[in-house]
């Protein structure tokens, strides 16, 4: 394995947050997943949509033949990082037994890639979302099938799911805990990164 003092050798996973909440139970779950994959050596971002300026998509007719979205927001640095990562964290709370807002403009606006058959290719996904009590299963569906419209092939897909109501609530849920350092570490393996490294 190369060594972490390598940062260009490292694995690089790029984790979307679909949370308007930044400090929220979404938030908690991701950073316990992505403090995992750093101790594996992988190199980590993390993209909260409600931080960035993406307009909704307007639905352009022609889209296919454009070069380019043509709205002048953030989604243009978005999409580079997404579309070169080596893997991939979408995350999203249940809102109405979906993703969020934010979530759902993230995956409009890609929409330019694939007219142009410009495909997601990481080697592994990870798939986290909170409900307060239902919707957990049509969430992680709707992110499955944003996944599969995106991908050239199919791919190695893990999910985590858990219920949480109250800010804070799932950052004290010791098994949800556990269980988001576990696809850490399971997203970790699949990109080859099986054991913890340190340094010589």
């Amino acid at each position: 394995m190369p060594p972490l003092s390598d940062p260009q050798q490292q694995p690089h996973v790029v984790a979307v947050v679909g949370s308007p909440r930044r400090q929220g139970n979404v938030a908690a779950l991701v950073g316990a997943a992505l403090e995992e994959l750093r101790r594996h050596g992988c190199r980590c971002t993390t993209l909260t949509l409600s931080d960035l300026r993406i307009n909704a998509c307007d639905g352009h007719s022609n889209c296919g033949e454009l070069e380019s979205c043509p709205h002048d927001d953030d989604m243009a640095g978005v999409l580079k990082a997404v579309y070169g990562a080596d893997g991939l964290i979408l995350a999203s709370p249940v809102y109405y037994e979906n993703v969020s807002s934010q979530m759902k403009a993230f995956m409009d606006r890609t929409a330019t890639r694939y007219y142009h058959e410009e495909w997601l290719l990481p080697k592994v996904v990870g798939l986290v979302a909170i409900a307060a009590e239902t919707g957990l299963s049509d969430t992680l569906g709707a992110m499955r099938r944003f996944m599969a419209l995106s991908s050239g092939e199919e791919l190695p897909i893990l999910s985590l799911g858990g219920c949480a109501d109250k800010p804070g609530e799932a950052a004290a849920d010791t098994q949800l805990m556990a269980e988001a350092r576990d696809l850490g570490r399971a997203l970790a393996a699949r990109l080859g990164r099986e054991e913890v490294e340190t340094q010589a």
